[in-house]
């Protein structure tokens, strides 16, 4: 009863706030988010040999980051769902560009394929850091903001 704030009548509604732990989770997670460079860093295409090792390897800790965040009990079903999106998102990545584990992906994935697998991962995390933001009324910033999908409103 302390996060209901208001109460409409004569339809009846009930209006509340949004429990302070997820918030403070999701904005936890932006804010990890937002220093990843696989996910902001400006080309997704031509990425150096060298470079696909550290790629790989910043997914694996994102995966391993959300998984742990997801086992708090504090994370609640909404933002749960959207985690659990951006950790598939990890796993797919990792399937396509490294799947034995063993230095694949820097020696013998083409750049096309390379840049589709960062490309679709991308796009997951722009669409659930875009709903997490949302639902959770956080400011993104530039760096994540940029990867949000285009607005499909025209301005005029």
């Amino acid at each position: 009863m302390r996060r209901i704030k208001g109460f409409s009548t004569p339809l009846g509604g009930v209006d509340w706030d949004l429990p302070v732990p997820q918030r403070t989770v999701a904005r936890k997670v932006v804010v990890y988010l937002e220093d990843r460079r696989v996910l902001t860093m400006p080309r997704v295409g031509m990425i150096a040999a060298e470079a696909r090792g550290s790629c790989v390897a910043s997914v694996r800790e994102i995966r391993e980051t959300l998984t742990r965040i997801l086992m708090e009990p504090e994370t609640g079903d909404e933002l749960a769902g959207s985690l659990r999106a951006m950790r598939a998102a990890c796993r797919r990545f990792l399937d396509v560009v490294n799947p034995d584990d063993a230095g694949w992906a820097r020696d013998h994935i083409d750049d096309a394929t390379f840049g589709a697998a960062l490309g679709g991962l991308r796009a997951v995390f722009g669409i659930q850091v875009g709903i997490v933001a949302a639902r959770y009324r956080i400011d993104l910033p530039e760096e994540l903001a940029a990867i949000l999908p285009a607005s499909d409103v025209d301005d005029e």
